[in-house]
């Protein structure tokens, strides 16, 4: 049982609201008058599309939306009398204006419809295109639940593939999909489908206990299409197992409901299906009664796949009385609306490809006229000239190819040289700065000592008069300044080469630092190390001591933080290094020189090593520095 998706109300998805009118009075009453043609369609097809013609004819030209609508409610008019070259003309149509409108909810559901016509005349590929398009024209609508029927109807692709085991993984997932309120029509037919697939896997058992579940459901809700089409499910199993009884009931009841419901072709397929059980018992006056009665609904449906099926049924009869040249005529007439069916399903099968690329196609002929009025050498010449042609192209496309290798290599080179020299520059930057630094030390420092030592020095000597008491304090004074100029002398050395790094290794250092910060109250140092060896390369080793030597004096000079906390990892194949403060932080982009020469010195550092480094700061929430040197 296929599923043929149609709105029953004007599309009012997020995507479309944009394209429907706002008076709320006139949106009404076509929104009922949808809702009454789309359940009109399933009892009287003929009566549907009249009424869908009717009001197409009276909407105005501005209509676009309500014209998809009905369009698609008259191309499905005809599926359900499986005239189907009509169906898809109608279909298209629609299609058409709703592309250009982007109304993406009636694009799924025609895409659906036509994927479902695809299917029926066995098109499996072009079935499978549709509903896909239908899926993401769904998810584009945001109208999920819909995507149950379509879920539904790539099930029954995969029947007709005999593929049972996708087709159940598909209805399965339909059943699962279902949004509250539920759809039951929909479950029925889901349901109906899932007995089909139990059918052909010869599995009547639980073929059954879905069919009966679904006419319950219909039952509940008066889904006489559903319950039609159950029963006529239930014949074809009972048939195939020779339970010819029970067969002939269910088709009976079939052919009751369809009666009632004015479903005229359902009514023929099931008393097709009487017809066939009649003639299994030999009863074949009987069967040639109901045939003709049916052959009355194929004249008045037009359906081809009705008249293929009677004409087999008929052949089967004639030949039952040994008529062999009435059963030969209608064999003759069986292949014959079967190739007809075959071939207008060809022709529906581009239809919609046609109607897209018209101006393409009629490229093509032109092309093709000229062709044919090329004599045989032109035709030799043209081919040498396009191989030409295709040679020099090749040609040019490699020198293009070696051209553009060349100047990204070329331009790679000179990035490559450009990094060399902005890190020299800067190492040499930090060179000269280190060097002022170091300068701006001894004179800040140890030039005042030595200015004073000298004065001391001056006094004693040039002055006779002075006690033995004052030359003594003088003395002593002067002994203590030299003392001092030595502790300097020796700070100044230490930092230039410190020996706590060969005799105690960075740990060791790392504390050393720690203990002289603590000093102060101004700052709290603390520190973690993991893993770190008693002795590392020398080269990282000092590297890393200079970059915490940095990072100290920037969190005393301009952090304005009270607490600093350093973490050092070392792994199988590198050494972190991790410090963070919660002083006032900084906006990485906007440094000033003092503060970012400091960072572009460690980092010229890091990177000479191979390593990085990350800065993650903002103004008032502290700062973590985070630094990467893989072993070598």
């Amino acid at each position: 049982m296929v599923v043929i998706i149609g709105s029953c109300s004007i599309p009012e998805k997020k995507s479309d609201a944009d394209k429907i009118l706002t008076d709320q009075a006139r949106s009404a009453k076509y929104e009922n008058i949808f809702e009454d043609i789309h359940k009109q369609i399933y009892e009287n097809s003929l009566g549907a599309r009249a009424k869908a013609i009717e009001t197409l004819n009276s909407l105005n030209p501005d209509d676009q939306v309500y014209k998809v609508v009905l369009l698609k409610h008259i191309g499905s008019s005809y599926v359900f009398e499986t005239n189907y070259s009509e169906a898809i003309k109608y279909y298209n149509e629609a299609l058409s204006i709703a592309e250009k409108i982007e109304l993406y909810s009636e694009l799924a559901n025609i895409n659906n419809n036509l994927g479902v016509i695809y299917n029926e005349i066995g098109n499996y590929k072009t079935a499978y295109i549709h509903f896909v398009e239908a899926l993401n024209y769904y998810d584009l609508a945001d109208i999920k639940d819909k995507k149950v029927g379509t879920l539904n109807n790539i099930g029954l692709v995969y029947i007709n593939l005999k593929n049972y085991e996708k087709a159940l993984t598909y209805f399965d997932e339909a059943l699962n999909s279902f949004a509250k309120p539920k759809d039951s029509i929909l479950i029925v037919s889901v349901m109906n489908n899932i007995a089909l697939c139990y059918i052909s896997e010869n599995k009547p058992g639980l073929a059954l206990d879905y069919l009966d579940r679904a006419i319950d459901m219909s039952e509940d809700i008066n889904n006489q299409y559903g319950l039609c089409i159950s029963h006529q499910i239930m014949g074809n199993l009972y048939a195939g197992i020779d339970e010819t009884e029970k067969a002939l009931k269910a088709y009976t009841t079939s052919v009751e409901i369809a009666s009632g419901a004015n479903l005229t072709y359902q009514r023929a397929i099931s008393r097709l299906g009487i017809a066939r059980l009649l003639l299994k018992q030999n009863k074949t006056d009987e069967a040639f009664k109901v045939t003709i009665e049916i052959m009355g609904y194929v004249k008045e449906l037009k359906s081809l796949v009705l008249e293929t099926e009677l004409h087999q049924v008929l052949s089967a009869i004639y030949e039952k009385k040994k008529d062999y040249k009435s059963s030969l005529i209608h064999l003759q007439d069986h292949i014959k609306s079967q190739q007809e069916l075959v071939n207008q399903t060809v022709i529906h099968q581009i239809y919609d490809v046609e109607l897209k690329y018209l101006n393409q196609q009629n490229k093509m002929q032109q092309l093709e006229l000229e062709k044919k009025e090329l004599t045989i050498s032109k035709k030799n010449n043209l081919l040498l000239f396009i191989s030409l042609i295709f040679v020099l192209l090749l040609s040019g496309l490699y020198l293009l190819y070696l051209n553009h290798h060349h100047r990204q290599k070329v331009k790679l080179q000179k990035t490559i040289i450009e990094l060399t020299e902005k890190k020299t520059h800067a190492v040499l930057e930090a060179e000269i700065q280190e060097r002022k630094r170091i300068g701006q030390e001894l004179h800040d420092s140890l030039g005042h000592l030595l200015s004073l030592t000298g004065l001391h020095a001056s006094a004693m000597y040039k002055r006779q008069d002075i006690t033995e008491e004052k030359r003594k304090e003088l003395h002593d004074s002067l002994m203590k300044i030299i003392d001092d100029a030595f502790e300097e002398v020796r700070n100044i050395s230490h930092n230039l080469a410190p020996y706590l790094l060969s005799e105690r290794g960075l740990k060791g250092a790392l504390k050393s630092i720690a203990d002289r910060v603590n000093q102060s109250a101004r700052l709290t140092m603390n520190y973690d190390t993991y893993g770190l060896t008693e002795k590392l390369d020398s080269l990282i080793e000092n590297t890393l001591y200079r970059t915490i030597q940095e990072i100290v004096n920037n969190t005393i000079k301009h952090a304005d933080a009270t607490s600093l906390f350093i973490q050092i990892t070392e792994g199988n194949n590198e050494i972190t290094l991790i410090a963070e403060d919660n002083g006032k932080g900084f906006n990485s982009k906007d440094t000033n020189k003092q503060t970012g020469f400091g960072l572009s010195h460690m980092k010229s550092r890091i990177e000479n090593l191979n390593g990085t480094m990350y800065i993650d700061s903002n103004i008032n929430r502290g700062t973590i520095i985070s630094i990467f040197i893989p072993f070598r």
